[in-house]
């Protein structure tokens, strides 16, 4: 006898990522100048500008997702690495 094929398991969904945490999320490929600026987090209040190059069209799209989608999360991805990191507006830290 041979075992069934249907396992149980954890399958990513398109709009629900395994594990659920992330509810709403968008990618964006930055840099790895702007993907390390991330790398000790943004703090609240703090301007975009000091992260961002808003003059370049692709980090100018990164600030206007986060102001019309501000309970959304944001995912970098490093073009050089391919490393990711997330990040949210809103973070108390």
């Amino acid at each position: 006898m041979s075992e069934p094929t249907n396992k149980s398991g954890g399958v990513a969904q398109k709009d629900k990522p395994l594990g659920g945490v992330i509810k709403k999320y968008k990618a964006f490929t930055v840099p790895s100048e702007t993907f390390n600026k991330f790398s000790t987090g943004r703090n609240k209040f703090e301007r975009w500008s000091k992260y961002l190059d808003l003059a370049d069209s692709n980090q100018k799209a990164i600030h206007d997702y986060a102001r019309k989608q501000p309970n959304n999360t944001i995912i970098l991805k490093d073009s050089t690495t391919g490393a990711m990191r997330s990040i949210r507006r809103r973070s108390a830290k």
